[in-house]
Order: C-alpha cells, then sequence, then structure tokens
C-alpha cells in the first residue's frame, strides 16, 4: 500500500525503511504489509502520536515494533522505549517480535511480568535494554523498586489498552505515565474504542493520528458466526459435532469461569478429544509448555477463560467455541478474532441455552450478528 511523505510524494512501504530493516524484513519473511502497518509507519517514523484501532492478528505489533526499532539508538543501552501489555503471554510475543525485527542492530529487548522471579528480571535490565515490554503491575513494581529507570523512555505503546482497561490497569498505566518524560511518542492500540479509550487518547496522547482498521467495534468480516441453541446438557455433544463437521486444525473454547473451564476440559478428554485448559491457577511454565503444545497441533483443543486467553497469538486457530455467552459484548469480539486472523477465514459457534438467551440478545444488539 502506498503512503505520503513529507514531500506529497507516494512512497512505497520499504522506501521509508532502512536497508538493513528491509532486509531484516525479508529475511523474516515479511513480504507485503498489512494495512495496519502501511497505514501508520510515515506517522510513526515522523514522531507523532497515534491511535491504532485494529483486531487481534492484523499485525499490528509489527506496526509499531518496526517504527521503534528504526529510531532506537544502540549506542543508549538504557530502556528508550516501553510497551505496556495486558498479560504475560503478550508481553513475551512481543518481546519475541522485537528480537527477531531488530536483529540487524545491537540493541536488547527485555520483558517483565508476573509469575517470574522479579530478580531474574532486574538482573536482565542490569545488562542493559534499550526496549522494556511489561505488564503494568511488574512495571510498576520494578520502578518503586528502583530497578527500572525510565528518564530516558522517548517512546512509549499502549498495547491491546481495551484489555488493560478490564483488568483494571488504569491506574497503575497513569501512575507509570507519569514517571515518564513529557516529551515522548505514544501509541495506543486497541480492538475496540470505549469512551475510557477515548478518554486515555485525549488525556496523554497529543494530537494523534488514527488509523482504524476495519469496523470500529465490530468483529471481523472474515469470521463466519453462527449461534446454535441447545440444552446446557448437550452442549458436549454439540462441540463435538462441530469438532467432527469441521475438522480444524486448532480449536479455542471459550468458558466464563475457572471451574466450567476445568469441567469442560475433563469432559472432551474422557470423550477421547485431547484438549488442555487455560486459567489463572496455572504457573508460567504450565502455561508455556500448554501453550506449545496447542501451537503445534499435540493437544489440538484448548478451553479458556476470557482472561487466561488474554494475549494468545496463534494464527491457525480455524474455530473459535463459545460454550458460554460471554458476560460483557465486547468479550465477544475479543473471542471470535482469535480466529479469521491475516486475512484467513474462521468459524464462531456460539452455543446458547435457555440461561444464555439475555445475554445473546445484547450482543445482537450491539453489534447487528448471530441473526441465525
Amino acid at each position: 500500500m502506498a503512503l505520503r511523505n513529507r514531500k506529497k510524494r507516494k512512497m512505497n512501504y520499504t522506501e521509508l525503511l532502512s536497508a538493513e530493516m528491509q532486509q531484516t524484513l525479508a529475511d523474516a519473511g515479511y513480504e507485503t504489509p498489512t494495512p495496519i502497518q502501511a497505514q501508520s509507519l510515515d506517522t510513526l517514523l515522523s514522531g507523532r502520536d497515534l491511535v491504532g484501532i485494529a483486531q487481534t492478528g492484523t499485525g499490528k505489533t509489527a506496526a509499531f515494533a518496526v517504527p521503534i526499532i528504526e529510531k532506537i539508538n544502540p549506542d543508549n543501552r538504557k530502556p528508550q522505549a516501553l510497551i505496556l501489555c495486558p498479560t504475560r503471554e503478550l508481553a513475551l510475543q512481543t518481546t519475541a517480535v522485537f528480537k527477531k525485527l531488530s536483529s540487524h542492530k545491537k540493541m536488547r529487548t527485555v520483558s517483565i511480568y508476573g509469575g517470574q522471579s522479579p530478580n531474574v528480571q532486574i538482573q536482565a535490565l542490569r545488562g542493559g535494554a534499550q526496549v522494556v515490554v511489561g505488564t503494568p503491575g511488574r512495571v510498576k513494581d520494578l520502578i518503586g523498586q528502583n530497578a527500572l529507570k525510565l528518564s530516558n523512555i522517548r517512546y512509549v505503546v499502549l498495547d491491546e489498552a481495551d484489555e488493560m482497561l478490564d483488568f483494571g490497569f488504569l491506574p497503575d498505566i497513569k501512575w507509570i505515565l507519569s514517571t515518564i518524560p513529557d516529551e515522548r511518542q505514544m501509541m495506543l492500540f486497541s480492538a475496540t474504542m470505549s469512551k475510557e479509550i477515548s478518554a486515555i487518547a485525549k488525556g496523554y496522547l497529543k494530537t494523534p493520528a488514527t488509523v482504524e482498521v476495519g469496523e470500529r467495534n465490530e468483529p471481523t468480516k472474515t469470521v463466519r458466526q453462527m449461534s446454535i441453541h441447545t440444552a446446557e446438557a448437550g452442549k458436549i455433544t454439540t462441540v463435538n459435532f462441530l469438532m467432527k463437521e469441521t475438522d480444524p486444525r486448532l480449536t479455542l473454547i471459550f468458558c466464563n469461569t475457572r471451574h466450567r473451564v476445568k469441567s469442560v476440559t475433563k469432559k472432551l478428554n474422557a470423550g477421547g478429544l485431547a484438549s488442555a485448559c487455560l486459567h489463572g491457577d496455572l504457573s508460567q511454565n504450565q502455561r508455556n509448555k500448554i501453550m506449545r503444545d496447542f501451537r503445534a497441533g499435540v493437544t489440538p483443543v484448548l478451553v479458556a477463560t476470557d482472561v487466561a486467553a488474554r494475549g494468545i497469538d496463534v494464527d491457525n486457530i480455524d474455530l473459535v467455541i463459545n460454550y458460554d455467552v460471554p458476560d460483557k459484548p465486547e468479550y465477544y469480539v475479543h473471542r471470535i478474532g482469535r480466529t479469521g486472523r491475516a486475512g484467513h477465514s474462521g468459524f464462531a459457534a456460539t452455543l446458547v441455552s435457555e440461561q444464555d438467551v439475555p445475554r445473546l440478545r445484547t450482543i445482537k444488539r450491539q453489534y447487528n450478528v448471530l441473526t441465525n
């Protein structure tokens, strides 16, 4: 996609980048920029603040990673960029993207998050790092311990800001931003645009550009959606039917509670369907193993709560099943956004028992979906 440079001449995406970055992108398999990447690069390279509205899986991590890496000073080993994420999973994935796309440059990226000893992360920071990726709670803790100093920060990213707000991280985010110099470039990315997100943008970003990919607050158009009315006792049978009919590579099943996740996983395994569950009671090592097995197809079915699934970044999920209709309408958007990614098609089925009907009506009204 063509972009305007500041001389008004249209330039190819790669023309805006250094030769080293162009080669790194080619080596990493980045052939054509996604819409969010193409539409935001010129703005971010120019130093302007940006609000990006895009679903998960649209390439938004690379959209902010590439311009940040281009502008990082490798001779300064102090943190220059801070990326805040809602979950440790997303923090680790974002760190991996930064490392991959900065292989041509002498710079370090460190991730800090809960669930791992802070001493390990403090030691990593002492070794020097130009980019810090972390969850708000742990970032605040390490700032408080004087282990993380942000006086040299020039670039700040609030990634999946809507989910960070759902987690109650807003006070921590405000506190963290108060410790960073005012002369900074701010980037905010969110799948939805709520009043709360608008308030953050207005309060902390300076005359930001807005890049919007897809319809605001609407489910992705690449996902075929269906609601299936069934008795509560018949939901497991319906899941098995869907699996046989669609033959998905990977399946992600959402439940509203941890207890429900564990119960559904147990029933699926008892029926011969290799399944694993993802919830907040797991250690980081357990979570890592479950995600490795899921990505590899060793365990092709993953059952998760909304909270535990935050930050999951797996491209070949063909089927999403809402075993329970979500409590919040916006969770529906987040859930089905796990399939139909990067331009591929996906299928999302919502199982609806009698007790789910009121929540289903709310989703239908808000998003004009599931009309079958």
